[in-house]
């Protein structure tokens, strides 16, 4: 009786997991999508969902054509830029012999970046300071003998913060409420001392 009990399990426990998607997939069995920034021409159970390379994602998940999960995905669908990484060359399908290839993105520099890139373009695709840093020059795009430049942030004095796009100045990193908090507790204990004594 327990070894009919425990074949029974066994064979619901195989059929649970059978019924799954494949590792880095989403969905309903029969309908299974590779999660964004992965590819797969099968993401049921015995599928695989491949990361898209560095710096690079795919649209939302779909598996209509061109999504990153149909029969015919590949490289090509990798043809994002994640945020922060500015496009330098573009994904191409595969033809004439030649393998598909993913968009290649670059990290953009410390202290500046994006919200993601669809297009190739250049360094001006770095747009705006991160959080904790604020601008002292915008992004210029390559033109007419131009080199192309992200924008230039500058770190937020000591003790201020800032949140990502939104200082132009200095004057715009705003005074971290922690660091004032503990000056002030810091100033009460010593008055509260110079009391006591």
């Amino acid at each position: 009786m327990n070894k009919s009990l425990l074949l029974i399990a066994y064979m619901l426990f195989a059929a649970y997991v059978n019924a799954q998607c494949a590792p880095n997939a989403q969905g309903n069995v029969g309908s299974c999508m590779c999660i964004q920034g992965y590819y797969g021409t099968n993401a049921e159970s015995v599928g695989t969902c491949n990361q898209c390379p560095g710096g690079t994602t795919t649209a939302s998940p779909s598996l209509s054509a061109g999504g990153n999960t149909n029969a015919s995905a590949d490289l090509s669908v990798c043809n994002q830029c994640q945020a922060n990484y500015y496009m330098i060359a573009a994904a191409a399908t595969a033809s004439n012999g030649n393998p598909a290839n993913s968009a290649q993105c670059i990290i953009c520099p410390t202290g500046t970046g994006n919200n993601g890139v669809k297009n190739q373009g250049d360094l001006s695709q770095c747009s705006f300071c991160q959080a904790n840093y604020y601008q002292t020059a915008v992004a210029v795009a390559a033109s007419n003998g131009v080199t192309a430049a992200a924008v230039t942030c500058q770190s937020c004095p000591n003790g201020s913060t800032s949140t990502a796009g939104t200082a132009q100045s200095a004057s715009d990193c705003l005074q971290n409420q922690t660091t004032n908090s503990n000056i002030i507790l810091v100033s009460l204990s010593i008055l509260v001392l110079s009391f006591s004594i």
